[in-house]
């Protein structure tokens, strides 16, 4: 555990759940916990099958596929073989990451001032 999460609780799926019921109004606390869940029951299915999760401006899961490979026993010095397995990986969208970070949200394309489609070239015609 690094130094910087020491002393922290932990945010868990019950009080996601109690948050977003405070949140939205007309939906009970067994509604809201049936809605998460079928979320991360959704998008467990969808990454086990291969298939890319993107969420708009919260981040990507993806099924990551390791090798098999040799390693060594700490202990005895042994060469070992470990087998092919499947991971998961998350990589977080840039609103995601800018939110996390403090920084502003960063612009979408075509709202930056010198946009490269307003370059002309000249050909030797």
């Amino acid at each position: 555990m690094t130094e910087q999460n020491r002393g922290r609780n932990a945010y868990g799926k019950t009080a996601l759940i109690d948050d977003i019921t405070t949140k939205t109004q007309g939906y009970s606390r067994r509604q809201v916990a049936e809605i998460v869940n079928a979320v991360f029951d959704t998008i467990k299915e969808q990454v086990q099958s291969g298939q890319n999760v993107t969420l708009t401006g919260f981040g990507t899961f993806r099924r990551s596929e390791r090798a098999a490979r040799t390693g060594t026993n700490i202990r005895t010095r042994e060469r070992i073989q470990i087998p092919a397995q499947s991971s998961v990986r998350f990589t977080p969208g840039s609103e995601f990451k800018s939110a996390v970070s403090g920084r502003a949200t960063p612009r979408r394309s075509g709202t930056t001032s010198g946009n490269k489609r307003e370059r002309t070239t000249t050909s030797g015609r």
